[in-house]
């Protein structure tokens, strides 16, 4: 494969190239499976004296995809410390670990999963040389099936926009915060949620996705240089000032947090009473059903 695989422990403290033929380690063919696409399962019904079935709901599963790899060594010393470094960065019991594809243009997706298989080991002579090499498939679990793309940023404030991607012209009043941008996420294969910074003063704060109707509008005033931290993904929802209170009592529209949809989406956002030092910063990361 022309792409750079790599695994991160758990805890971040380890990446391992497994691409990289000089530290020992070649991606293989054989036995690469699944990176390309999530499986979807359909919830269906039938109806009496009706052909076939109704689509009722489809989702995607678990991702299971799966990892040709060869281990190398040039000693028996070598080849133990390169197979135990391996197994110990990818025990389960430490959580999910970080696979990695970066293609040859420098985009990377990657896909928080559990290595759930495949170093067990087996001594046959066609997959194993003591001291020498050792050919595998590494087996993975991934709970949330989709891969992520690299963080994408958007700003707003009073004055000049600052133009990270994919920001657009926004028009903003001399007291108040009141921008809008439209993002392009046509390749996006689900849904992703934004977490955001809202940096004081400023009040009223309100985000909505115009593209559905969504909007998030949260009652609280911040003062000069105090923030406010609103984290959208299932699962992490809250909404805390900098200093850890919590202010999803102070939420005045549908507490579920809205996210951005494939296709185009046109956000706006107001910070009411907002000074050259407020901000409303988003980041997220695209999802996508492979690499």
């Amino acid at each position: 494969m022309a792409e750079q695989i790599s695994w991160t422990s758990a805890d971040g403290t380890q990446t391992i190239d497994l691409s990289d033929e000089k530290s020992g380690y070649s991606v293989l063919a054989d036995g690469t499976r699944g990176l390309r696409s999530v499986t979807y399962e359909m919830a269906t019904s039938r109806y009496a004296g009706l052909d076939g079935t109704t689509v009722d709901a489809v989702r995607a599963s678990a991702n299971e995809p799966s990892l040709g790899l060869i281990v190398r060594a040039e000693s028996e010393a070598e080849f133990r410390a390169r197979t135990r470094q391996l197994i110990h960065a990818m025990r389960p019991q430490a959580g999910e670990g970080l696979l990695t594809v970066r293609n040859e243009s420098g985009e990377a997706r990657t896909l928080s999963c559990y290595c759930v298989g495949g170093l067990e080991g087996d001594e046959a002579t066609n997959v194993t040389m003591a001291g020498s090499w050792w050919r595998l498939i590494l087996k993975f679990y991934a709970p949330s099936p989709w891969w992520q793309g690299e963080t994408r940023s958007i700003s707003f404030g009073l004055g000049a926009p600052v133009n990270f991607f994919p920001i657009f012209p926004m028009t903003l009043s001399p007291s108040d915060i009141q921008g809008m941008f439209t993002v392009d996420l046509s390749d996006m294969d689900s849904p992703t949620y934004p977490q955001w910074t809202v940096v004081g003063p400023g009040s009223s704060l309100l985000l909505e996705n115009q593209t559905t109707g969504r909007k998030i509008q949260i009652n609280a005033s911040l003062g000069d240089g105090e923030s406010m931290l609103i984290d959208t993904r299932p699962g992490f929802q809250t909404i805390r000032r900098g200093d850890g209170t919590n202010l999803m009592g102070s939420l005045a529209s549908d507490p579920a947090l809205w996210p951005l949809i494939e296709g185009v989406n046109r956000v706006s956002a107001q910070l009411v009473g907002a000074t050259s030092a407020s901000r409303i910063l988003g980041a997220f990361r695209p999802r996508y059903a492979g690499i």
